[in-house]
């Protein structure tokens, strides 16, 4: 039989083993203690809807499974660049001729922070029997740092590096138009698309501003009858345009697109883009407080990455629309 007898010693040094693990435990219950308590915001069905109304291009990635958790403040990704082709036929006994150098810079991304302040005085909330203020007020942040999110996705956002978020905007630098007050015809649309797929970009969705939406309503009217709006899987549906290939791709009105310098379309390959969060929204209550009332705050750290900004593109500049010369009218 084994000699199962633990020495005096032994013993001892068991004991006071535990007991420095007991004290290290309890000083990080005191600590954390000491710390504001935070909760995960339920994105219920409504909340959901909202986002597709406020940040319609941000409920999209989101759909499409681009919108991914990280476990680490920096991410590091690859970035490619259009490259030589280097496919072709060779004879039985040639020899294989050398491959194309690869053209992919790496690139380093630090989370960014969004927070959105909340603040109910304690009067307002106890009195009120009918109307549940802070959490009402919650919500209405929760919108507010999506919606955020979303014109920082497309536009960037922050001008120091600690703030600052690209955005699709400032990142295409390969497919680009300005009309410069030209209306847009469905020539250009379809030069854009070409282009785009010529580098091996899939354009699945475009994003436009309210003025584009009208001029596309009027380009994709005469085909209404052909094709139906598109159903996005988020309990909407939206109209769509007839690329060269014969894909639907889906129209997204936002108005987080900056018009400042005329309306905007931009046509983007969603495979290309992640937004990478640290955290997600979350809320986080009992703040330090010098007066009655209820502080919280809604923050969230993310960024974003895009993988290869040539299989996108975006149209800019864009006027006001002109039915052309030799235009038929348009049967209901």
């Amino acid at each position: 039989m084994t000699d199962n007898k633990v020495t005096m010693d032994e013993l001892i040094s068991k004991v006071a083993t535990n007991s420095a693990e007991i004290q290290e435990l309890q000083k990080t219950f005191q600590q954390t203690a000491d710390y504001p308590d935070a909760m995960q915001i339920e994105y219920s069905d409504k909340l959901q809807t909202r986002t597709f109304e406020e940040a319609p291009f941000l409920r999209y990635l989101e759909s499409r499974g681009q919108v991914l958790d990280n476990r680490a403040a920096l991410v590091g990704y690859f970035e490619e660049k259009p490259g030589e082709d280097d496919v072709q036929w060779i004879d039985e006994l040639q020899d294989i001729p050398d491959a194309a150098a690869e053209s992919i810079d790496e690139i380093k991304e630090k989370m960014k922070t969004i927070v959105a302040p909340i603040e109910v005085g304690m009067m307002a909330q106890m009195g009120n029997n009918y109307v549940d203020i802070l959490k009402r007020r919650q919500d209405q942040k929760f919108i507010e740092v999506n919606n955020k999110t979303d014109f920082a996705l497309l536009e960037g956002s922050g001008t120091a590096a600690k703030k600052d978020f690209k955005g699709m905007s400032k990142q295409i630098k390969t497919h680009t138009e300005d009309l410069s007050g030209e209306s847009l015809t469905e020539d250009v649309i379809d030069d854009m698309l070409h282009e785009i797929h010529n580098d091996g970009g899939k354009p699945d969705v475009m994003v436009c501003s309210y003025g584009v939406a009208k001029t596309m309503k009027k380009i994709t009217a005469p085909y209404r009858r052909f094709n139906d709006k598109i159903d996005l899987g988020l309990g909407h549906r939206v109209t769509s345009y007839e690329s060269l290939d014969g894909n639907e791709i889906p129209i997204l009105v936002d108005s987080n697109l900056d018009i400042t310098a005329g309306d905007k379309l931009q046509i983007l390959d969603t495979n290309t883009i992640e937004a990478r969060r640290l955290m997600p929204p979350t809320l986080i209550l009992d703040l330090p407080v010098n007066k009655l009332a209820y502080k919280n705050v809604i923050a969230a750290f993310l960024t974003m990455i895009c993988t290869g900004e040539f299989k996108n593109g975006e149209i800019s500049g864009i006027g006001e629309y002109q039915a052309p010369d030799n235009a038929a009218p348009v049967t209901p």
